[in-house]
Formats: C-alpha cells, structure tokens, sequence
C-alpha cells in the first residue's frame, strides 16, 4: 500500500502532493493508495484539484483508492462535483492513439492552417488592390516607421555578415584556385555568387530573424490585448492598418539591405585578393565584367519578392497568434521558421526555372 499523507493545503504542500499524483501511473492494477487527509482542516481549491487528479489516476489505472478522512473532507468534495463526468478517456488510459486518428487530426490541422493563411492572403491582396485604387489610404506613416526599424536599423549586422561571407567566399575558393594560378578569378566567383544568389539569401534570411519575429510579435501582442478586436469594432480593418505597412516596408527595405550586402562582401573579397598580391584595380575590373546588367537585376528581384514574403508570414503568424501565455512567443517562432523555409522553398524554384531557362 501507497500511503500519501496530506499535512496541509498551502501551495508547497500541494505542489509536493502533485508528484503523488504521477508516481500512481506507475502502480499496478490491484495495488492500494491510502490518502491520509487527517491533519486537514479545510479544503482548497488547490486540493481539490489535486484530489480529482488522483482519484482519475487511481480509477484509470484500476488501482484502489483509501482514505482516512476523520472530517470528512472528501466526501463533501465528491459531493459537490461529479467525479463520474471527470474520468480519463479510454484512449488516454491505454496511453497512446490510434494511427489513422492521429494521422486525421494533423491532416485536419494542417488543412485548417492552410485555409486560414489563404484567407489572409486573400484579403490582403484584395485591400491592396484597393489601395491602388485610393492610394491616400495607405498609412505612409506606419510604412515610413516600419521601414526604418527593418532597413536602416539592420544595416550595420547585414552589412558585417555580407562582409564576412565575402572574406569566406574569398578564402575558400581562392585555396583552390590558387593551384591552377587563377585565383585572380575569385573576383567573377565572388560578384556573380552575391549578385545572383548570396547577397538576396542571406539578406533575406535576417530579415526573417530580425523583422519577420519582430512583425509577428508587434501584431501578437496587439491581438493578445484584445487591440485588434477594438480596431475591428470601429471598422477599420486590421490588414489596412497593420499588415499592409509592414509587408510593403520589408518589401522596399529588402534591396536596400541586398546592396550594402553585397558591396561589403565585394570589399571583404578585395582585402582577401590584395592580400595574395592581386591588384585592386585588377580585382574591380573583374567584378564589373561579370557584374551584368542581368545578374544584378535577378538578385535585386529575388529581395524584392523575399521581402514580400517575410513580411507577409510575419504578419499572418501574428494575426493567427493564440490567446495564451506562449502564444506570442510561438508566433514569432513559427515567423522565423515559416520565413526562412518560404525563402528557401522560393529560391530553389527561381533556381530551377533559371536552369530551364538557360539564364
């Protein structure tokens, strides 16, 4: 027999008497539980909680539960609740699911999430269109604001990590160019590498950790405090005023971004040549012949849709975020990684349709 004596119903006593409740799974069927509430004057809440808890985990573990309740206590608390009502869920008590039932649920999940943020991006596209239409609706203000915080203040970190991909890149192929003789052709390696592909991506990719996170938790917080059902109340609409400045600014911040990028690896890649003896002048020479008219405007494209994308999933993560204590922390999580997997999905088929294109 499993005695668990309660001395009192103060918060430690009952936080103690919890890890009871756990180490009943463990009993097997037959076994007995002796709850000694004799030092018990009054029941809590707290209590209560823990005793409906315990009595679940006796009945579905068909263990017998004993009390030594001189005042009665428990049974005034069986008689106020229905216990009946309370107990655990076949399916919990075998402790797992079946296959096609989990499987139904997640499919259940994902399509209502696929649902909801094609909703949003529905409505989105139709109050962008109308600002086409009544332009001085837009909120340049916001959009102004918005720009800042995701062009201007990111240009020092995007502008340092562009630098440092331009030292690696510059390291890493001139080590084997350099047996052939040719590193001065890490120059065209470096200029055609962030004017095409690096300088977009991983500027696209900070954004995402440092604008999409930061959208989604703005708008999350706002929704948590109940501000978006205030602006749906007067009738303004919570897309018009709040998603739409921030898509547009990340959108227009992204080239922006993309250029300091790629100009600071290009100057980390000429430290690295003018270190192995490669001229300057030669080194720019290169740069500008395999910098084609082209291949910057690709690159500049790509940011542009990037930025459209990050601000997009950032806005509609904190529009879905869950009236909970973790919802807006999960909100700017699923910004960060719906971004980031967005971005990638979206360059490796720009990629694919280059290559089909022979461009």
């Amino acid at each position: 027999m499993r005695p668990i004596v309660v001395r009192s119903a103060d918060a430690g006593e009952i936080a103690r008497l919890w890890k009871q409740v756990r180490k009943v799974r463990w009993l097997r069927r037959g076994e007995e539980v002796l709850l000694d509430v004799s030092r018990l004057t009054v029941a809590t809440a707290a209590f209560e909680a823990f005793f409906l808890a315990l009595d679940r985990q006796a009945t579905a573990r068909e263990v017998t539960l004993r009390a030594v309740d001189p005042a009665g206590i428990l049974e005034s608390i069986r008689a106020r609740y229905d216990f009946a009502s309370y107990r655990l869920a076949p399916a919990a008590r075998r402790g797992h699911r079946s296959f096609l039932v989990f499987v139904g649920e997640s499919a259940a999940t994902c399509g209502s999430s696929l649902r909801g943020h094609l909703a949003f991006l529905g409505e989105t596209v139709v109050t962008a269109l109308g600002m086409l239409v009544h332009p001085r609706r837009f909120r340049f203000g916001d959009a102004l604001l918005a720009f800042e915080r995701a062009g201007f203040d990111g240009l020092l970190i995007t502008s340092l990590i562009g630098f440092l991909l331009g030292l690696i890149l510059a390291f890493e192929s001139a080590a084997s160019l350099r047996m052939f003789g040719v590193e001065v052709y890490v120059a065209d390696l470096i200029a055609i590498g962030l004017f095409r592909e690096l300088g977009p991506l991983v500027t696209a990719i900070i954004l995402a950790g440092r604008s999409g996170s930061a959208f989604a938790a703005e708008i999350g917080t706002m929704k948590v405090d109940e501000e978006l059902d205030a602006l749906t109340t007067f009738g303004l609409p919570p897309v018009r005023f709040l998603v739409l400045p921030r898509v547009v600014a990340a959108a227009a911040a992204m080239p922006v971004l993309t250029i300091f990028s790629e100009l600071a690896g290009l100057l980390g890649g000429a430290i690295v040549l003018q270190l192995m003896n490669v001229p300057a002048v030669v080194f720019w020479k290169h740069v500008t012949a395999a910098s084609t008219l082209f291949t910057i405007s690709l690159g500049l494209g790509k940011s542009v849709l990037f930025g459209f994308l990050v601000g997009l999933i950032g806005c509609a993560c904190g529009m879905r975020t869950r009236n909970t204590a973790d919802g807006v922390g999960v909100a700017a999580t699923n910004a960060v990684v719906g971004g980031i997997v967005a971005i990638a999905v979206t360059d490796g088929l720009l990629a694919v349709v280059c290559y089909l294109l022979n461009v």
